[in-house]
């Protein structure tokens, strides 16, 4: 039988569920690289949102993976930094944000190769990016949209679930350092609405993950924090879920300061309850966010 049926029936879902803004940049980010390392680029994978059927033209980035024989040096790291500069300044939004590996990288894992290039809000750096995790190699095994090359079920993926556990604890903490800071002006990023959207949800996913080993969208990950926890966080939830989904419906909230409040609090009480929950800490003791009794 002809292999390009499942290849067909494969583009035909990727269509249905992929946002067209997201496929058309990246179509401009392979015509553009194209032009500046010909040749090169094997494999080009959406994760991220656009993967997740979760895209947002106003908060998502263009989160992508982009695979080569080799991985790029001297010249061409030039040439790519001067293409990722460009792209920047004739699309600024959404963002791209990506890594660029050698074929051998997904199937050796985030832990067993060394850091490389990438780029972060559309900036091209030659390392040091912050895709270079379980999550994305997760995302890229079970939900990647396939703009050019072989499906990533095919390559011999890396596939890690103890990492990705133990990634999302460690994030679990590196996000309240981000999100809560430690000072006088404690909260201060949650007093934004895209703040709120990213701490609230971002919480709810690791948590997600923690529970259950998949990684889900931000939305998806809102409606099981409304499942799982108690009555009295659904207001910050639904807030999060509103400025994600509907940012132009009503806040459901009086005053910034009263938002922070319940998102910080939230913020908190998912992470104890997250390191309670976890087999890598037992024995932390009671859970503080307590999830609905079964």
């Amino acid at each position: 039988m002809s292999s390009s049926l499942p290849d067909q029936s494969h583009e035909l879902v990727e269509t249905m569920i992929t946002h067209p803004l997201a496929l058309g940049i990246a179509d401009t980010l392979l015509a553009v690289v194209d032009a500046a390392v010909p040749d090169f680029v094997e494999g080009l994978y959406l994760v991220g949102s656009a993967a997740l059927g979760d895209f947002r033209p106003l908060l998502s980035d263009v989160d992508f993976v982009a695979v080569s024989r080799t991985r790029p040096r001297d010249g061409k790291l030039a040439a790519l930094a001067e293409a990722h500069a460009r792209l920047a300044l004739e699309q600024p939004i959404p963002a791209l944000d990506g890594i660029y590996l050698a074929w051998d990288d997904l199937r050796d894992g985030p832990d067993g190769i060394p850091d490389g290039p990438g780029v972060q809000q559309g900036l091209f750096f030659e390392s040091g990016c912050h895709d270079w995790h379980p999550l994305t190699w997760s995302v890229l095994g079970a939900s990647a949209i396939t703009i050019r090359g072989p499906l990533c079920a095919g390559t011999g993926l890396w596939c890690g679930a103890a990492d990705l556990e133990q990634w999302a604890l460690a994030s679990v903490d590196r996000c309240l350092g981000t999100w809560l800071e430690p000072d006088e002006a404690e909260g201060a990023t949650l007093l934004a609405a895209d703040g709120v959207e990213r701490a609230v949800l971002g919480m709810c996913r690791l948590h997600y993950i923690l529970a259950t080993g998949v990684v889900p969208s931000k939305s998806n990950a809102g409606l099981y924090g409304l499942i799982t926890f108690q009555p009295a966080w659904h207001r910050i939830i639904d807030e999060a879920l509103r400025i994600r989904r509907a940012p132009e419906a009503a806040c459901l909230y009086e005053t910034p300061g009263e938002r922070r409040r319940d998102a910080s609090a939230f913020v908190r009480a998912v992470a104890d309850d997250a390191r309670a929950g976890s087999r890598w800490e037992r024995g932390r003791g009671r859970p503080a966010c307590r999830t609905k009794d079964r």
